[in-house]
């Protein structure tokens, strides 16, 4: 089998809440998707988690597409037999795991049958607006992750006085200020999950006794195989939030969690403001966490998707069958 063409599309709707953290205000969501045609005629897609701007990683959507061209060129006819030969040609793309990630989604489906399965809903909120809050009680997620505030306490309480009870994880993006650690460590008196990158430097773990926090988890600093298990072994972190599109891959997300599970460390899987396509791949991987992760129902963020209706909420649950590719929806740009 030979991949003998490669086309390159954007996406891009609206959020129908803007995502405010404490890095960024996203009001819309611009993703690529990679279609690669082998010699049968048969096309598969792959879809990108990098961001149009730096905000939040190395790899903007313009590296990305130049990543794959370079791959593409270079690989355009190779005859292969097997996925590991696929994956040999990515080595140049180790230090680009958001192309590497998103190639691979694609390179995946040519040698795996993709199945149908069910995971935990886990929902994220940017803020507790009277919108959310809605939306929560329509969906009733098993898990609710509240972004870090100054008003962190109030939300907590919020949630918690929901009459279906989700389980709570809290994400502070390297946000926590030396003025807010009294608030940090009111959270271990909570029925906290997780609270996910409360510094941005790790040995600010080491100023507390390891009973006074709650469980930390690593999001941002999750990078590599190596540094992951540097971290977990140095500094007292419970969790680890593994993101395909920063480790490359789905491949490369597997090989962790077997690591992760091994040291008895927990671990949930991350999405980033995905469409169908990659929400599938994300949950795929997800089926086996320790907590619910990121996953997302069709139609939670976006009104509209080009892998329309994957993930299909059912009583808690996420259903998911393999996702379909709506071209028509998608923009060229190559």
């Amino acid at each position: 089998m030979k991949i003998i063409d490669m086309k390159m599309y954007t996406f891009e709707a609206p959020f129908k809440q803007p995502i405010i953290t404490p890095k960024v205000k996203l009001y819309s969501r611009k993703a690529l998707v990679v279609e690669l045609i082998t010699d049968e005629g048969i096309s598969y897609f792959g879809e990108c988690n990098a961001f149009a701007t730096y905000w939040y990683s190395n790899e903007t959507i313009d590296i990305v597409k130049h990543n794959a061209h370079a791959w593409f060129k270079e690989y355009q006819g190779y005859a292969f037999e097997t996925y590991q030969q696929l994956q040999a040609t990515l080595s140049k793309l180790e230090s680009f795991p958001a192309t590497r990630s998103m190639i691979v989604m694609a390179l995946y489906q040519i040698f795996y049958k993709l199945p149908s399965f069910s995971v935990p809903y886990g929902a994220t909120v940017s803020g507790i607006s009277k919108e959310n809050i809605e939306q929560l009680k329509k969906t009733r997620p098993s898990r609710v992750k509240i972004k870090w505030s100054s008003q962190i306490m109030d939300d907590i309480q919020t949630i918690q006085n929901l009459s279906f009870k989700p389980t709570i994880a809290i994400d502070a993006n390297e946000s926590i200020k030396s003025s807010e650690t009294d608030l940090l460590l009111k959270l271990a008196q909570y029925e906290i999950l997780y609270v996910e990158e409360p510094f941005k430097q790790l040995a600010t773990i080491d100023n507390f006794e390891k009973d006074q926090l709650p469980a930390l988890a690593i999001d941002e600093k999750a990078t590599s195989s190596e540094e992951i298990k540097r971290i977990v072994t140095q500094f007292n972190v419970k969790v680890v939030v593994l993101k395909p599109f920063r480790l490359g891959g789905i491949d490369r997300v597997l090989e962790i969690i077997k690591q992760l599970e091994r040291a008895n460390i927990d671990y949930v899987i991350g999405g980033m403001y995905e469409y169908g396509l990659s929400r599938y791949f994300t949950a795929m991987l997800a089926r086996h966490a320790s907590y619910p992760s990121d996953i997302t129902p069709a139609g939670y963020y976006f009104e509209t998707d080009y892998a329309p209706d994957s993930g299909i909420l059912k009583g808690g649950s996420i259903e998911f069958e393999p996702p379909k590719i709506d071209v028509n929806k998608l923009t060229r740009i190559d």
